[in-house]
C-alpha cells in the first residue's frame, strides 16, 4: 500500500487536471471583463459624439444628438438593446444639451451564478451621459 502512495509517475497529470479548469475560468473572466470595458467605452463615445453633434446643430439639436448617437451605436455589435435619451434639450445658444446612452453586454457567466452565488446572473448594464453647451452664431 505504501508503494502506491510513494509512486510519483502521474502527479503531473493530476496537477494539470486540477489547474486546467481554474485557468479556463480565469481566461473567460478576463475576456468578459474586456468586453464590458469595450462596451462601456463605446457607450461613452456614442454619448459624447451625439452631444457634440447636437450642440453644433443649427436646427433641432435634440434630433441631431439622438440621430448621431444611434448611428454610433449601430456600429458596435457587442452592445445590445441600446437606447438614447435626451435629458436637457439645448436649443438656444448657451443652453445645456445633455444626452444619456444605455446598453447591455452579455454575461458569459450568467448560468454559473447558480453554482457561485457571488457572480452576476444577467447582462451587464452600461450607461453614459454627456453634456455640451449649445453653440450658436
Amino acid at each position: 500500500m505504501f508503494r502506491f502512495f510513494k509512486d510519483r509517475r502521474a502527479i503531473e497529470m493530476v496537477e494539470a487536471a486540477m489547474t486546467f479548469p481554474i485557468a479556463i475560468l480565469v481566461m473567460l473572466a478576463m475576456t468578459n471583463l474586456g468586453l464590458v470595458v469595450f462596451g462601456q467605452q463605446s457607450v461613452q463615445a456614442a454619448a459624447r459624439h451625439g452631444a457634440r453633434m447636437g450642440s453644433v446643430a443649427q436646427t433641432c439639436a435634440p434630433c441631431w444628438a439622438v440621430s448621431e448617437a444611434r448611428s454610433s451605436m449601430q456600429n458596435v455589435s457587442m452592445v445590445q438593446n441600446s437606447q438614447v435619451e435626451i435629458l436637457a434639450p439645448g436649443g438656444v445658444a448657451g443652453s445645456t444639451l445633455k444626452i444619456r446612452v444605455t446598453g447591455e453586454v452579455p454575461n458569459f457567466f450568467g448560468s454559473m451564478a447558480v453554482l457561485f452565488p457571488g457572480l452576476p446572473s444577467g447582462p451587464f448594464q452600461l450607461k453614459a451621459e454627456s453634456t455640451f453647451r449649445q453653440e450658436g452664431w
